[in-house]
């Protein structure tokens, strides 16, 4: 049985009163001569709520970094991008925290 496969985004443009959940990408496809790509996952993806704020540092390269914060009715969690690009998010239906 093969795992399913989900696409998923590694830059987003978060909304207000939209959620979200993350996870970080298995797969990238590329089409030649182009710059386009699609990422996709096999990974569980992580709910996560609505998207709160942004959070960059540094100036440039290695040095330079940043994070997605969120929150599902006052559970607050921050994710921060990994070097690899690997880091991705889904907009996702809301789901009633347990």
């Amino acid at each position: 049985m093969s795992e399913k496969e989900v696409e998923v985004f590694r830059l987003c443009q978060f909304e207000k009163n939209k959620y979200y959940a993350f996870a970080l990408k298995t797969r990238t496809e590329r089409w030649k001569g182009s710059t386009f790509e699609k990422h996709y996952t096999t990974n569980p993806l992580q709910y996560l709520g609505k998207h709160t704020h942004s959070e960059t540092w540094g100036e440039s390269g290695d040095g330079r970094g940043g994070a997605e914060n969120f929150d599902d009715n006052e559970r607050k969690t921050r994710i921060v991008y990994d070097y690899d690009g690997k880091t991705c998010f889904l907009e996702v239906p809301y789901k009633m925290s347990a």
